[in-house]
């Protein structure tokens, strides 16, 4: 009988439990909602701007493929970073991604952001001027995609895409929706770049996002194609990058290389590398840019020897070509580069967005007048 008993005991509760719980054939998951639409657009089909050579190893290398038998390796390494590089495009998309493929798995570096180091940068063109608008952060190795901006204001507009400054690419590409039109703009009137050659501090080191380097922020502002030479720790002033930069032909050469060179180096160097190129381009302008202060040289007495006596070499190398007819040689000083309250470098060396913002406001003056002498 206890058997009985028992069923006839749990019977009913089990009953009223069987009531309270869902039915196993209903489901209660949320409903998804259906992937998004996105049409991606390879921006290889785009005009290239920022590269001073077509016949590369990569699409996306800053130097000729040939090269890679001339200068040092870390300088060919170096050479395929994309910095400089970017494309225009033209879309009435309101929500625009972007999805890059990295050559190297550093994403980003202890005193240099992500988005700087790795990331993308997107600016649109409004009343005649580029605004930035939006970031693209690097999260992982090798694809990101990322959605850059939404709830744009309907209507065609131009944009701007950067690439990273201390990174490779393999393919970009811009992704919208399948209603959106999307091409590349007009081209742009003929014009010869202002092809710069430097140091990590040339390149964008160390800029939050690729389009404050401060060679990107001139290019903006006087609207005029840059092509970013600069190579970290490598701007060493070799005869055989002489010879390559001596191939091309830009509106203006600036030389901001002494932060990469001894003084015995720049002495040695120097006048070499300025004789080559303006041997292959006599009437070019070649504008030099004193060794950058540091932002400690007022207490380290080394860091203040090298910065004094290598710009005072420069000054008189200056001098002695202009003595000797070369009116197209010119020279900026480092005094105020990055102005004077030492707040506007991440290690007393490589300039913040602040940084590169006040280089541009002594360059671009410095600049204009030797375009126009």
């Amino acid at each position: 009988m206890k058997p009985v008993e028992s069923c006839f005991f749990y019977g009913p509760l089990i009953a009223v439990l069987a009531m309270c719980l869902p039915c196993q054939a209903e489901d209660q998951t949320p409903a998804r909602k259906p992937a998004e639409t996105v049409v991606w657009y390879d921006v290889s089909t785009l005009p290239l701007e920022g590269q001073g050579w077509t016949d590369t190893a990569s699409r996306y290398d800053r130097l000729p493929a040939r090269a890679e038998a001339m200068v040092r390796p870390a300088v060919w390494s170096l050479a395929q970073n994309s910095a400089g590089l970017s494309v225009r495009f033209i879309t009435d998309a309101t929500k625009i991604r972007a999805r890059w493929t990295l050559r190297s798995d550093r994403i980003a570096m202890s005193h240099m952001a992500a988005t700087g180091v790795s990331g993308v940068d997107l600016y649109v063109r409004s009343e005649g001027k580029w605004h930035f608008l939006a970031v693209g952060r690097p999260a992982q190795f090798p694809v990101n995609d990322v959605l850059l901006t939404q709830g744009l204001v309907p209507g065609e507009k131009e944009f701007r895409l950067s690439f990273p400054l201390y990174n490779g690419v393999e393919k970009v590409e811009i992704g919208i929706p399948p209603s959106a039109t999307f091409r590349a703009p007009d081209p742009l009137p003929k014009q010869k770049p202002i092809v710069f050659y430097g140091t990590s501090i040339t390149q964008g080191g160390c800029a939050s996002r690729p389009g404050m380097s401060y060679p990107a922020i001139l290019g903006r502002r006087m609207e005029m194609p840059v092509i970013n030479l600069g190579f970290s720790g490598n701007g060493k002033s070799e005869p055989e990058m002489a010879t390559l930069l001596a191939e091309l032909d830009p509106a203006l050469y600036v030389i901001d290389c002494l932060p990469n060179l001894e003084t015995a180096q720049a002495v040695e160097r120097l006048p070499g590398f300025i004789a080559t190129l303006r041997a292959a381009h006599p009437q070019t302008p070649i504008l030099l840019v004193e060794n950058f202060i540091y932002t400690n040289s007022p207490f380290v007495a080394e860091r203040d020897a090298k910065q004094r006596t290598s710009t005072e070499f420069l000054q008189e190398f200056h001098a002695r070509l202009k003595a000797d007819g070369d009116q197209h040689l010119f020279i900026v000083s480092a005094e105020n580069l990055i102005g004077t309250d030492g707040e506007a470098t991440v290690d007393a060396l490589h300039p913040t967005d602040a940084g590169f913002l006040r280089m541009a406001d002594v360059l671009e003056p410095a600049i204009r007048q030797a375009l126009t002498h």
